[in-house]
């Protein structure tokens, strides 16, 4: 199964792989708000509070983003990402993978998040509702279906990674 995620353009994804929380402690700015903290540990602590590993997960979808003219943030990320794409079934198989967590429901600007843990095969690749999307409510990637995937080592590292032409 072909899962996406989507990196800044000016990344080091084909060198140093996909990099969890735990590895990339830029991302932890967007978690600083809701865990009542600026210091790294505590933001670690707040994350693996919603469930074990968090903080070595990688956020993915099972679609590129399909920009339908609704939401401005949305293309500037199609704009100014680079997307990349990676089989589970091989990161499965070469036992990288500890858990999948769906994200089930989040309100604006992430508050109120809810995860279920699943199987590989519970992954739902039906088409996203991308018309949910309004960054203006603080409802971006929580409005839509994605996944969570616990890594060992908090890396996909590079020999898994396709990068993604844009379409």
């Amino acid at each position: 199964m072909k899962l996406y995620h989507y990196a800044p353009i000016d990344n080091t994804v084909l060198q140093d792989g996909l990099l969890s929380f735990a590895k990339n402690p830029i991302n932890l700015k967007s978690y600083a708000k809701r865990a009542g903290s600026q210091n790294k540990e505590e933001i670690f602590a707040f994350l693996e509070k919603t469930f074990k590993g968090r903080s070595r997960a990688i956020s993915c979808l099972t679609e590129p983003i399909k920009w339908q003219g609704n939401d401005a943030v949305l293309k500037q990320i199609v704009d100014r990402s680079m997307l990349f794409s990676f089989e589970l079934n091989d990161l499965i198989c070469d036992g990288l993978l500890e858990d999948i967590w769906c994200k089930i429901k989040c309100g604006a600007h992430g508050a109120n998040e809810e995860f279920k843990k699943i199987r590989p095969n519970e992954i739902d690749i039906s088409p996203l509702d991308w018309e949910k999307c309004d960054s203006a409510k603080g409802l971006l990637f929580g409005a839509v279906r994605h996944y969570l995937l616990v890594i060992k080592g908090g890396v996909i590292p590079p020999s898994y990674l396709i990068k993604e032409n844009k379409s």
